[in-house]
């Protein structure tokens, strides 16, 4: 099943190069939700988000001609929509007032229990204290277990889309996990040990689909 939606994706990528408006259109209902959610992980504004968004797949048809063969399309979507986010940021704040960016800074991103996949290898109890626990993350620890366990990207891919290393991005998962095996309650101690084996398999669900 998963082979064949990598392979649909690919060749909606391609007929995006050979400018097919129908694998254009595919592409963009197929990445909407995960870029839209991961956006909204990073900067809690959906219009500057949503409008993002618009600007990386319409530069995107502007230069289907030139653009290459990618081994992981929604990779490479991230890596263009995280750092036209940023560009775009800085643009929106001269044009939105105080008020909208203070509640924009105030709404963090949270992890919700909805978020998890269902599991009977995790306790009701185990759970709830790695909420918090994920919750307790600096906004960068939170955006790496994003990349890596929702969006199930490479480590290479991930220091791609964040513009750092690919050791940078293993050190820092490294540190990641020890922090969550430190911030579990330590009466579930029996369950902590899993921690450590979580990574690099799904933990939490997709947005836009379930990972199993």
């Amino acid at each position: 099943m998963i082979k064949k939606v990598t392979d649909y994706i690919i060749l909606c990528w391609e007929g995006v190069r050979k400018g097919n408006e129908s694998a254009f259109s595919d592409l963009f209902k197929l990445y909407y939700s995960d870029i839209y959610h991961y956006g909204i992980s990073i900067v809690n504004h959906p219009d500057l988000v949503k409008d993002t968004i618009q600007d990386v797949f319409s530069r995107l048809w502007e230069k289907r001609a030139s653009i290459g063969e990618a081994r992981n399309p929604k990779a490479y979507l991230l890596t263009s929509f995280r750092r036209k986010l940023f560009l775009n940021k800085e643009d929106y704040s001269f044009e939105t007032t105080d008020d909208i960016i203070r509640d924009a800074a105030q709404n963090k991103f949270s992890f919700e229990p909805s978020d998890f996949l269902e599991t009977n290898e995790l306790s009701e109890q185990f759970r709830h204290s790695l909420l918090q626990a994920l919750n307790s993350l600096s906004a960068r620890q939170q955006e790496i277990i994003i990349l890596r366990f929702y969006h199930q990207l490479r480590y290479g891919e991930i220091a791609q889309i964040m513009s750092v290393n690919e050791q940078t991005v293993r050190n820092l998962m490294h540190r990641i996990i020890e922090k969550l095996r430190n911030k579990i309650d330590p009466a579930l101690k029996d369950e902590i040990g899993k921690i450590g084996h979580l990574d690099p398999y799904p933990l939490l669900s997709g947005w836009g689909n379930k990972i199993i």
